[in-house]
């Protein structure tokens, strides 16, 4: 069974908050992130299809909050836009809050499906 598309609706009907434009932003890096830990497993079930789609929505939560930008950038050390001032981590250069975050989102939406065995078959 091939892994399926994930939509605004689906991603609403669980429960996601974000606008449909917002959500399109971060589409794209959520899918990349759900099949770095997935590797090259595929649903076997409808289980594996609800778990597969639970967590491209929870990666596309976890990119929206650094920014719709797939990890690039996400070690800068402070951003200032007008009054709004913000710090976050190291400016390392580094993503690895955002992996960090992105693999805990998503593993924890597929703990209980086949999507996450890495052993032979």
């Amino acid at each position: 069974m091939p892994l399926p598309s994930v939509t605004y609706e689906q991603y609403k009907a669980q429960g996601g908050t974000l606008e449909a434009d917002a959500f399109a932003a971060s589409l794209r890096a959520a899918v990349s992130a759900v099949r770095d830990v997935i590797g090259y497993n595929e649903p076997q079930d409808d289980d594996d299809v609800e778990a597969y789609t639970r967590a491209v929505c929870a990666a596309v939560d976890v990119d929206e909050a650094y920014g719709a930008s797939g990890g690039i950038g996400e070690g800068v050390a402070s951003v200032t836009l007008g009054k709004f001032s913000a710090t976050m981590g190291q400016a390392s250069g580094s993503s690895s809050l955002y992996d960090v975050d992105m693999r805990r989102a998503v593993r924890r939406e597929l703990v209980g499906s086949t999507l996450l065995y890495q052993g032979l078959q």
